[in-house]
């Protein structure tokens, strides 16, 4: 005779567990805490353990044994979202995750304080300032998290999306510009649609075009710097006409100064240092203006010669200075003649002029002696040098 307690079944459930009886494959209860005493002579009995902490109910049959049990009925949170429709999932007041649209969760109702909040989707895409600072505030690893079939994958519900100072926003939903963002914060549902969020920076920016190899009309090699300031005036203009502002306005810069510098000559260039600039804005600013871009002003930072080229005009600069210098020693040489000339005539027709400057240069002689031997005494002195006809 078979004992008893072959057939004798005991389940020891602890507080954060519930257990699923089958009987014959077919769910007959669900057990809470405690110990439970079965009897099972059969053999038809079986025991499925879950953990409430797990908060999901991530049975395959979910579904099916909600549906058709009402025994599992009293002990699950259940919700379907349809699909156009977003839920915030709240339990014990704090944010657990979001739903997604079309889907539907089986959650333990002894877990905690379950709340699922729904919002619809179907027009308005925005999160609130309120939304957005819980989701936010809940930290990445719940901000990144999407509740989809009782199970957690790793997508990114919302566009968290920033829009800095004294820039401009474009914000397009799948593939059509929505509306233009001022400076702020905004928050948008990605779910069943592409979010894409374009900047441009409206403060006047500094674009350097550098170390471009341009040939001279006399085929000289030259490489030149050149600095534009713009600023972009329509953001939803620039956004249509070119795909990246910085790229566009660099290649028609570089363009136009290939052409300004290789249709003149490099001593034009050199002799009109305002050449390249003014004739580079006039070929770009209305291009850059029908794009919403304004270029404010142009400007030639470096212009560096060839090694052989440099020697060259420096030997010219060199001799250009030293003719220079000849002209001007041989005019002041003219002048002091002339002015020689000029007093001398005015001497000759004055000898009281001509003895005054007779005793100047006594003077500066006698500046120069330190000693002065006289003969004849004083009055053979001023007899015979300082007398004045």
């Amino acid at each position: 005779m078979l004992s008893k307690k072959l057939f004798k079944k005991i389940v020891e459930i602890t507080e954060n567990q519930r257990v699923l009886v089958y009987k014959n494959q077919q769910l007959i209860n669900v057990l809470t805490a405690g110990k439970h005493t079965f009897w099972d002579f059969k053999n038809e009995l079986s025991f499925d353990y879950f953990d409430i902490n797990a908060l999901y109910f991530s049975e395959q049959n979910a579904e099916r044994l909600y549906r058709n049990s009402p025994q599992l009925s009293e002990h699950i949170f259940h919700c379907k979202l349809n699909n156009t429709e977003v839920g915030l999932l709240y339990i014990n007041d704090l944010l657990e995750g979001i739903v997604a649209p079309s889907e539907q969760l089986y959650l333990w109702q002894d877990a905690g304080d379950i709340r699922l909040e729904k919002i619809s989707i179907d027009e308005e895409i925005t999160l609130d300032d309120k939304v957005l600072f819980l989701i936010n505030r809940a930290g990445a690893n719940i901000a990144s998290r999407l509740i989809k079939s009782e199970r957690t994958v790793a997508i990114k519900p919302i566009a968290d999306l920033h829009v800095a100072k004294e820039h401009v926003g474009l914000l397009y939903v799948d593939g059509q510009l929505l509306k233009q963002l001022t400076p702020g914060h905004y928050g948008f549902w990605q779910f069943n649609h592409e979010i894409e969020l374009k900047t441009f920076d409206c403060r006047t920016q500094l674009l350097e075009i550098s170390g471009q190899e341009i040939l001279s009309k006399d085929r000289v090699s030259l490489r030149i710097n050149l600095s534009a300031n713009i600023k972009v005036h329509d953001a939803q203009l620039a956004a249509r006409s070119v795909d990246n502002v910085n790229d566009f306005v660099y290649k028609a810069l570089q363009l136009a100064l290939r052409e300004a510098v290789g249709t003149k000559s490099l001593d034009d260039i050199l002799l009109d240092k305002l050449y390249i600039n003014e004739t580079v804005k006039e070929l770009v600013a209305q291009s850059l203006t029908d794009i919403g871009i304004t270029l404010a002003n142009v400007g030639v930072k470096d212009i560096i010669l060839p090694g052989e080229m440099k020697t060259i005009l420096n030997q010219v600069v060199e001799a250009q200075k030293a003719a220079e210098a000849n002209v001007i020693k041989r005019r002041e040489e003219t002048s002091a003649t002339r002015s020689l000339h000029n007093t001398a005539k005015v001497i000759e027709n004055n000898p009281t002029l001509m003895r005054l400057k007779e005793l100047e240069a006594l003077e500066k002689v006698a500046e120069r002696i330190n000693n002065l031997t006289v003969y004849g005494g004083l009055e053979g002195l001023m007899n015979g040098v300082v007398k004045i006809a």
